[in-house]
C-alpha cells in the first residue's frame, strides 16, 4: 500500500514537473516570436522615395556607355515580411537615347535596428529609345526608333532609417530584362536617394 502510495506521488510530481517544463518552453517561444515580430515592424509602413539611378549596361553601343535618370516610387510594408512595391523611372543620355518604365510587385523587407534591407521583384512596361547608328558631331541627329515592352526587374537594397519619418537609401542594385520588338535590354542600375514614411 504504501509502495503504492509512494509511485502515484512519483508520477505525480513527474507529471507536474513535465507540464511545467512545457509551459517554460512555450512561454519563452511565445516571447521569441513575438520579439521576432517586433523587429520586423511594429505595423504597417507606407512610404515614398526617389532615387537617382545609374544605369551602367544601357545597350546602346558604345556611344553610350552609362544612362542617369531619377526614380519615384512607394511601397506598403506589412508587419509580416510581405510588401507590394510601386516605381516609375526615367534614364536619358545628353542625346534623345532614354529607357522608361513603370512597374509593380512584391517586395519582403526586415529591420536590424535602424538597418532595413529588401527585395523587390517588379514586373511593367519597359520603354525604350535609341538611334540605329552612331550619332555624328555637327550632323542633324534622325529619330531614334521606340519600342514598348515587357519588363521585369530583380532588386535589392538597403535603407538607413534617420529618424520616424525619413531614411536613406544607401544602396540598391537592381538588374532588369526588357523585350523589345527591335532588340533587348538588360540594364544594371545603381542606385541612392531618400525615403519618407508617411504614417
Amino acid at each position: 500500500m504504501a509502495r503504492g502510495m509512494m509511485t502515484a506521488s512519483s508520477f505525480c510530481k513527474r507529471s507536474i514537473s513535465r507540464a511545467a517544463l512545457a509551459l517554460v518552453f512555450a512561454a519563452a517561444a511565445h516571447s521569441a516570436s513575438a520579439q521576432i515580430i517586433q523587429g520586423l515592424q511594429s505595423r504597417n509602413n507606407l512610404s515614398i522615395y526617389g532615387t537617382l539611378p545609374v544605369n551602367v549596361t544601357p545597350d546602346f553601343g558604345y556611344y553610350a556607355p552609362v544612362l542617369f535618370g531619377y526614380s519615384l516610387g512607394g511601397y506598403l510594408q506589412t508587419p509580416y515580411l510581405v510588401g507590394a512595391e510601386v516605381r516609375g523611372q526615367i534614364q536619358r543620355r545628353l542625346n534623345a537615347q532614354h529607357q522608361e518604365s513603370a512597374l509593380i510587385g512584391p517586395r519582403v523587407a526586415m529591420r536590424f535596428g535602424r538597418v532595413n534591407p529588401y527585395v523587390s521583384f517588379l514586373i511593367g512596361a519597359g520603354n525604350g529609345w535609341r538611334f540605329r547608328e552612331p550619332p555624328i558631331s555637327g550632323v542633324k541627329q534622325v529619330k531614334p526608333i521606340e519600342d514598348v515592352g515587357t519588363q521585369w526587374t530583380l532588386v535589392g537594397g538597403v535603407d538607413l532609417k534617420l529618424n520616424h519619418h525619413f531614411s536613406a537609401r544607401v544602396g540598391e542594385v537592381s538588374f532588369s530584362r526588357v523585350y523589345l520588338k527591335e532588340w533587348n535590354l538588360s540594364p544594371v542600375n545603381f542606385t541612392a536617394g531618400i525615403v519618407y514614411r508617411i504614417n
